[in-house]
């Protein structure tokens, strides 16, 4: 068997004069040969046994069952360095009997070793050793064990560092210890000194409760003073993830990441000058940061405690005592400094989230009955805790736990302490990457969206692109923000959606999405209403709407589209949104790009060419009480006030300029006096809009006065606009010549409007064909 874990880059494969070669899987290799490249050794042991100071043995990938005793030194200049970077994967010494001992030896280093599962063995035991160096290797006992991963006993002025440990799964997926288990995974001895453990990665599983199979485990155990735990993460076990013991002084504990287990998070367990530093500790179902009996000068700084302990945790065990999340207890209380922490408790503010001397309190108790935690924040924000720690606490670190320096971000005040007053609390530094935001603009006529990311934020690094992505396989990358995307023509209801993923100089990104109803589009209009004669608006300070806008322009135009089994949905062009009428509130609004049941009506064409909206939503008609009241949804019967005149956006403000002598049609008079063809150019009496009734109909609304156009005395009087609705009398059929030019036919007589006597007289209908007289051109 053979690890997963990968290292950096394999060297060369060359000879080197002052290494001896392990070589498993190749053919002709020898444990009684010289240990060349060409000729190497089989087996570890040979290597081990004739190698000296200054040398290397160099192992390659394979399953070596053997156990791996050390018994030679190097010097602080000359180590003995034992590696495993063959084709980029670890040697793994497997089985019941695999280890790697050193007793009594020194200046060693071990690069990128595997030992896995050994049954009553610690896969790494070192014994009164000094400049031993541990780097990037893996050690696992088999479930079952009573001793830890890794146990250290007498060892001075040594580091491992890049190691994983576990106990756990040999044979056994469930890793049912049966109750069996080392007291921890990792042990430093009170006669271990001088030892710093950098990187680490430990797990111990768990079971539904988080009760881990191993039980009774703990992660790191210090027992021996000037020992540091580092930039570690540590997930699972059932007693303290790291606990410092009595016999210690002087240890560091900063830059690690603890997560998820039924004990402690970290426990000062009655050592002094314990540095508790920049430590992230979550989801623990005891307290998170524990200090007691005989602790003193303790100090518990910039650390984030996220939801230890806190009542009806799920994983936890429920008869579990409810715990805090950084708890002072016995004589601890004499001298321990507590500041710079963020402390979550899920139900904010919480009253049990501190402990002081035994007893559960508020944050605000907590300072009180002790003096402490002025500048601990109770928050479960993490940009609470960018910027603000105290970087003259003990054992603070330049870099966080991945190695990344500390950054000042510039969105956020510096609130922290000590020489560095932007550093963040917790075991990372949040370096905040760019945050994709963007809006959406629908053209159901053109079927195209245009996307304007350019709200988009910047996190501490400038945006250095914009990746735009659509539903039908689209993508596009550019530098600019904006982006108009066209869709293939729409026939029937789809669904649609765009993403924006953002990405800054540094390399980090942010991906966001939006859904859209992008839906076939059947015209664009206004909506005259027959109450007010005044056109449908979104209003300037809400999202209502009201029918008070006199004429058809940019902010009253609705793209009407199908939104398929017969409904149809309204998109405002002024608000990108479509209107929506949501039960139980009648009111209608402009919400959202993606259509619902709220954004679904049925159209209704009334008899006398008005048109009326019923919500599928609320199951009522949408009316226009007044050009002062909100449009509402709320009329189980079509009346006055829920009727609307079509206006298509093409037809509205049109001019028609008489063939007869090349004159403007006009509502003289603002309306006062019949309309003629008199004027040579288009102001406010010369312009119309052309209502849409249905069955090839239409109205004239005249824009002089707003009043729809009559041919009076069912024709037999001139033109004049002076109606408040239509009428028989306000119906004219609007006739097509092969010329370009159109002619209006009067509904009520069957008779075309004519110029007459060349533009002299005014509009009359009562020509029944169409000559020079009773042609128009008409003008937008």
């Amino acid at each position: 068997m053979t690890s997963g874990l990968l290292l950096s880059t394999a060297p060369a494969q060359a000879a080197e004069p002052t290494v001896l070669y392990v070589r498993q899987l190749v053919t002709g290799c020898s444990n009684t040969g010289p240990g060349t490249l060409d000729r190497p050794f089989c087996s570890i042991k040979p290597a081990a046994a004739i190698v000296t100071a200054g040398q290397t043995v160099d192992i390659g990938r394979g399953e070596y069952n053997e156990h791996l005793t050390i018994t030679t030194s190097g010097t602080p200049d000359q180590p003995i360095v034992f590696r495993s970077w063959e084709s980029n994967r670890q040697a793994a010494l497997y089985g019941p009997k695999a280890a790697i001992t050193i007793d009594g030896q020194h200046d060693i280093k071990i690069q990128g070793l595997s030992v896995a599962y050994p049954a009553d063995l610690p896969a790494l035991d070192l014994r009164n050793a000094s400049g031993i160096e541990i780097e990037n290797s893996s050690f696992s006992v088999a479930d079952g064990s009573t001793v830890p991963a890794v146990r250290l006993a007498g060892v001075t002025r040594s580091s491992i560092r890049g190691l994983y440990a576990s106990v756990c799964c040999s044979g056994n997926p469930a890793g049912d210890s049966g109750g069996q288990s080392p007291a921890a995974v990792v042990t430093l001895d009170a006669t271990t000194t001088g030892v710093s453990l950098n990187d680490l990665y430990l797990a111990i599983p768990g079971d539904s409760y988080g009760l881990a199979k191993v039980k009774h485990s703990v992660g790191i155990r210090v027992e021996g003073p000037g020992n540091s735990i580092l930039n570690s993460r540590i997930w699972g076990s059932t007693d303290a993830a790291i606990v410092v013991e009595a016999g210690a002084t002087g240890t560091l504990v900063v830059n690690n990441e603890v997560a998820g287990g039924a004990g402690y998070g970290i426990h000062n367990h009655g050592a002094s000058g314990t540095a508790i530093t920049n430590n992230t500790v979550q989801d623990r179902c005891r307290d998170g940061i524990r200090v007691d009996g005989s602790s003193s000068r303790v100090s518990v700084q910039n650390n984030l405690l996220i939801k230890n302990s806190y009542f009806g945790q799920v994983g936890c065990e429920p008869s579990a005592p409810f715990g805090v999340e950084i708890g002072v207890y016995d004589a601890a209380t004499r001298d321990i400094v507590v500041d710079y922490n963020n402390a979550d408790h899920s139900v904010a503010p919480s009253s049990r989230i501190y402990a002081w001397n035994g007893t559960q309190m508020s944050l605000a108790a907590f300072r009180a009955a002790s003096g402490q935690a002025s500048h601990d924040r109770e928050t479960g924000n993490l940009r609470d805790s960018i910027d603000s720690a105290n970087s003259a606490a003990p054992g603070f670190q330049a870099t966080d736990r991945v190695g990344r320096a500390r950054f000042d971000d510039p969105w956020v005040p510096n609130t922290g302490a000590g020489p560095i007053t932007y550093a963040d609390r917790g075991a990372m530094e949040i370096v905040q990457g760019p945050e994709a935001r963007f809006t959406v603009a629908l053209n159901p006529a053109a079927s195209s969206v245009t996307v304007d990311a350019s709200s988009s934020k910047a996190g501490h690094f400038p945006i250095a692109s914009y990746r735009f992505g659509f539903s039908d396989g689209t993508t596009v990358t550019q530098k600019t923000p904006v982006l108009t995307h066209r869709f293939k023509k729409l026939s029937t209801p789809r669904f649609d959606f765009v993403q924006v993923q953002v990405t800054d100089t540094d390399g980090q990104s942010h991906l966001t999405a939006q859904e859209l109803s992008l839906l076939p589009h059947i015209g664009t209009l206004g909506l005259l209403s027959r109450t007010t004669l005044r056109y449908v608006s979104p209003t300037a300070a809400t999202s209502l709407m009201r029918a008070d806008h006199a004429t058809l322009d940019a902010s009253s135009q609705f793209d009407l589209v199908d939104a398929g089994s017969g409904q149809v949905a309204l998109y405002s062009r002024k608000s990108n949104k479509y209107v929506t009428a949501e039960y139980p509130r009648p009111d209608l609004t402009l919400q959202g790009i993606v259509v619902t049941a709220a954004q679904r009506f049925t159209l209704t064409r009334n008899a006398d060419g008005t048109i009326s909206l019923k919500s599928v939503d609320t199951g009522r008609y949408v009316g226009a009480p007044s050009a002062s009241a909100a449009l509402v949804a709320n009329a189980t019967t079509i009346g006055t006030r829920e009727k609307f005149y079509r206006v298509t956006v093409a037809d509205a403000g049109r001019s028609l300029k008489a063939r007869a002598n090349n004159r403007f049609v006009s509502a003289e008079k603002a309306g006062k006096k019949s309309l003629i063809a008199s004027r040579t150019k288009v102001g406010a009496w010369e312009r119309f809009d052309l209502v849409d009734l249905g069955n090839g109909q239409v109205a004239l609304f005249a824009r002089a006065n707003n009043r729809f156009v009559s041919a009076e005395k069912a024709g037999k009087k001139s033109l004049i606009a002076n109606r408040l609705s239509v009428g028989g009398w306000e119906k004219f059929k609007l006739v097509r010549n092969s010329d370009g030019t159109v002619s209006l036919k009067a509904v009520v007589n069957n008779r075309y409007v004519t110029v007459q006597k060349a533009g002299k007289k005014s509009l009359i209908a009562n020509r029944t064909k169409v000559g020079t007289w009773e042609k128009f051109k008409l003008g937008s």
